[in-house]
């Protein structure tokens, strides 16, 4: 980064993988560089990711007390069999024990992955993960539907042998399980994905769902300043080199018009169930919201996806089952 930015970073994150087998010497390292070179106020969220087993007692305890304050932990799930299936390389009891450690040492914000649709998983067997989920009481949990793609084993394992996965109507039970049982343990489901206790929504992702400026540092990472998107080069050994020679790790960078910036705006804003407001976005971009995507917004309410209420847009019950296909009527 050539300069300084001219407020100091209200979110930090660091993710992506799994920064926590850098170690705590190095985390810091880098967490003091972003605290000297561009500043962090005093009152951020700063989070790291974790698996289970890539923690321990001196680990958090160094961390928390130097300033990471949320933690994130990739449990995916409380059944052994399916973190098999997974191919996890942690146990359920080991998730348990991470979760308990956090909060032992210090992290009070903790928010713990869970994956469904599952191969063989049933809906009693979710029920049984989000009641585990519920007894280590995470402030945040977020909620990750298994998706096949492209390149990886189970993509292969689907293509040549077929994987039992649950039916469609055992895949949308899966989901409004999970609202009806967080709910009902406190958890405000604020984004089609994630559910937190009052007061712990991920400040951090709620930046991307509103399409604000924020950098990325790193192999592969993206940033988003004043209108420009880049992606700097992600092959680890190319991203060094680059960085050594004072080059700069820019692989790819477009400048977004305001079209193309407000649509991407509502598909990502479209995500958080408090919906997206016309009067800020009106002024954000300089037009009017509504007129200019009147007939799609015409239609997804004819189609009972989106409601319109105290000037905002929102999915209805049944757009939280559709956000793609809603998604797709503002791309760019």
């Amino acid at each position: 980064m050539s300069e300084p930015m001219s407020e100091p970073l209200d979110t930090v994150y660091f993710g992506g993988g799994t920064p926590t087998v850098l170690g705590a010497e190095t985390l810091l390292r880098l967490l003091d560089a972003l605290k000297s070179r561009i500043g962090i106020s005093r009152d951020a969220e700063v989070t790291i990711e974790a698996n289970p087993d890539t923690v321990s007692a001196g680990l958090l305890a160094a961390l928390r007390q130097t300033g990471f304050n949320r933690l994130s932990i990739g449990v995916q799930s409380f059944d052994d069999n399916l973190l098999a299936v997974l191919g996890r390389t942690h146990d359920s009891c080991s998730a348990v024990r991470a979760v308990r450690l956090a909060g032992d040492c210090g992290f009070d914000n903790i928010s713990i992955d869970l994956m469904y649709a599952l191969p063989t998983q049933t809906l009693d067997a979710w029920q049984s993960d989000l009641e585990r989920a519920l007894q280590v009481e995470p402030k945040h949990i977020s909620l990750y539907e298994l998706s096949i793609e492209e390149g990886t084993p189970f993509a292969k394992l689907y293509a040549e042998n077929g994987l039992d996965l649950p039916s469609e109507d055992d895949r949308i039970e899966m989901y409004f399980m999970a609202r009806r049982m967080l709910e009902r343990s406190g958890y405000e489901h604020y984004e089609i994905s994630n559910f937190a206790i009052e007061g712990y929504r991920s400040r951090h992702n709620q930046v991307y769902w509103r399409n604000e400026a924020y950098y990325g540092f790193g192999a592969g990472a993206s940033s988003y300043i004043e209108g420009v998107r880049s992606t700097n080069e992600s092959d680890i050994c190319g991203y060094i080199s680059l960085i050594s020679s004072g080059e700069k790790s820019v692989a790819y960078s477009e400048k977004l018009g305001v079209k193309d910036a407000l649509g991407e705006t509502l598909m990502l804003g479209l995500r958080m169930l408090d919906g997206v407001n016309f009067g800020y976005l009106n002024e954000r971009f300089g037009l009017d919201v509504e007129m200019h995507y009147s007939r799609e917004i015409s239609d997804l309410i004819g189609r009972e996806l989106i409601e319109l209420s105290n000037g905002c847009m929102k999915l209805t019950e049944s757009g939280l089952l559709l956000a793609n296909e809603v998604a797709l009527a503002f791309m760019p």
